[in-house]
C-alpha cells in the first residue's frame, strides 16, 4: 500500500523518472521504461504530479489557458520553459515535417521541435488516462519551474542545466526537504547519464516535494479548471506560496 506517498514524474531519455516521498521521511527513485509500469507500482499513492501536458487543445481552442498563465507567472526568465501543448490531432502523426505541416494547416502555427520531441510521451500519458479513471483522479499535470517559483517567491534566476542553476534549485529544495541533495546524488550514481539527466531527477524531485508538502492545498492555473474535448483537465497545479523561505 502507498497511502501517504507522493510521486513526482518527469520524462527522461530512457522513459520516466519517478521520485516517491512518504510522510515518514522514506524516499525512493526509479526510472521506468513505460508509464503503465510506473502506474502499476504507484497507483495507490495519494497524488502523482507529472511534468507533461494532460488535457490537450484542439483546432477550436488551439492554445491552453494554463500555458499562457504559467508563462505570465514565470516571466521574464523562465517563461520559455513552458512549451505549448500540441493539439490532439497531432498525436498520431509519425514524423516532424508532417506534424509541423498539419499544425500550420489547422492552427496557423508551426509545431516547435521541443514539443515534437515529447509527443510520444504525451501520447503514452494520454492513452493511460483515456483508459483508467483512477489514474485521471490521481495524476495531475504540474511544472517544475512553477513549483520552484512558488517555493522561492519568484522565478529561478539561472538555467537549470548550468551549475549555478542546479545549485540555486537544490539549495532551495534542501531548505524544504533536507535529503534533497542525497536523493539526487544517489540516483545519479544508480543510473548513467544516457538513461537520465541530472535535471530530470531535480524536476521529478521538486514535483514530489510540492505534492508532499502541499497535499490538499495545491494552487492551479487557471483557477477555474478547463477540460479538453475528452474531459481531461487543461490545468497546471503547483505548490502553495505558503512555502516561501
Amino acid at each position: 500500500m502507498e497511502i501517504n506517498r507522493f510521486v513526482g514524474i518527469d520524462g527522461c531519455r530512457s522513459g520516466w523518472m519517478a521520485v516517491t516521498l512518504s510522510i515518514d521521511g522514506d524516499w525512493k527513485t526509479r526510472v521506468y521504461a513505460e508509464l503503465n509500469e510506473l502506474w502499476r507500482e504507484h497507483g495507490e499513492a495519494e497524488l502523482l504530479l507529472i511534468d507533461m501536458p494532460i488535457g490537450l487543445p484542439s483546432t477550436k481552442t488551439s492554445v491552453r489557458s494554463c500555458d499562457k498563465e504559467a508563462r505570465q507567472l514565470l516571466r521574464p526568465k523562465r517563461a520559455a520553459s513552458i512549451f505549448p501543448a500540441p493539439i490532439r490531432e497531432l498525436l498520431e502523426v509519425s514524423s516532424y515535417p508532417e506534424a509541423n505541416a498539419l499544425s500550420k494547416q489547422l492552427t496557423f502555427r508551426g509545431l516547435s521541435k521541443q514539443t515534437w520531441n515529447i509527443i510520444a510521451k504525451i501520447r503514452e500519458l494520454d492513452q493511460l488516462l483515456q483508459l483508467n479513471q483512477t489514474a485521471r483522479q490521481k495524476i495531475c499535470e504540474s511544472h517544475p519551474e512553477l513549483c520552484f517559483s512558488a517555493m522561492s517567491g519568484s522565478p529561478m534566476q539561472y538555467n537549470k542545466q548550468t551549475e549555478t542553476g542546479y545549485e540555486e534549485r537544490i539549495q532551495l529544495l534542501g531548505q524544504l526537504y533536507p535529503q534533497a541533495r542525497t536523493i539526487v546524488d544517489q540516483t545519479l550514481e544508480a543510473y548513467p547519464r544516457k538513461a537520465v539527466a541530472r535535471d530530470d531527477v531535480v524536476d521529478a524531485l521538486v514535483l514530489a516535494v510540492s505534492a508532499l508538502l502541499n497535499r490538499g492545498e495545491m494552487l492551479a492555473v487557471p483557477t477555474v479548471m478547463e477540460r479538453d474535448e475528452t474531459g481531461l483537465p487543461m490545468q497546471i497545479v503547483y505548490g502553495s506560496k505558503s512555502l516561501i523561505v
